[in-house]
């Protein structure tokens, strides 16, 4: 199988050089590509990954305005060569040893398979107790729409190119895990665990904005589920 990891970004010159080194190693025994997308990020992170791509399997695609998280991750699935589509946060939040597991779990008839939280093994270090709330609630709000994933939220996954051939979907915020659970066509999901820490160069792009639009999203949802179901 061939897999295409996703890493969207913006201002993550710091971190992009340090995570593809590490993607590679995981993936050696793979065939595989890396697809920055980039939101024309000020701090260059767009010319490091060009230059990151004399050594490594990297495309980089840049968008000349910040469109957000979800629309980045699908521009790169809509791009990309491989039979396995992930994504992968360009922070260093997501461990990148994650990727190997998740692959192995493919090999083994996964359809999706999920870097979790809230598994058995998963954790979180570093959020306070206002963060903790807000990520609990949100996954609280979505349970209705998928009730057998623990961590319909996370932003670090693997999938069967399949799993969203035809299937429109409508990005919006930085929640396309969850929209995908919703309208995809698979029968076998897997969740890996992993402890998420905090990340070590940048800021984090969650806000208020943000918070807005993933209530637009479970809105869009449950109306879709509504419709189909």
């Amino acid at each position: 199988m061939m897999i295409s990891v996703v890493i969207p970004t913006y201002n993550e010159a710091e971190n992009i050089k340090k995570l593809v080194p590490m993607i590679d190693e995981i993936l050696v025994k793979y065939t595989y590509e890396i697809i920055v997308v980039d939101d024309n990020s000020p701090d260059g992170t767009a010319k490091i990954a060009k230059r990151l791509a004399e050594y490594y399997p990297i495309r980089v695609l840049v968008r000349e305005k910040k469109k957000g998280l979800a629309s980045a991750i699908l521009y790169g699935f809509m791009n990309a060569s491989g039979d396995v589509l992930g994504v992968i946060d360009a922070d260093l939040q997501h461990p990148p040893e994650l990727l190997g597991k998740m692959a192995k779990k493919i090999e083994e008839g996964c359809d999706i398979v999920i870097a979790s939280r809230y598994v058995e093994g998963g954790g979180i270090e570093g959020w306070t107790f206002y963060r903790r709330l807000i990520s609990k609630g949100a996954i609280l709000l979505a349970r209705p729409l998928i009730d057998s994933v623990k961590d319909p939220m996370s932003g670090c996954f693997l999938l069967r190119k399949e799993v969203i051939d035809g299937i429109n979907l409508n990005p919006t915020g930085y929640k396309l895990l969850l929209e995908i659970l919703v309208k995809g066509k698979y029968v076998k999901v897997a969740e890996v665990p992993y402890v998420f820490r905090e990340r070590i160069y940048g800021q984090s792009k969650l806000g208020i904005g943000e918070m807005l639009r993933y209530v637009y999203l479970l809105l869009h949802l449950y109306s879709y589920k509504t419709r189909n179901f």
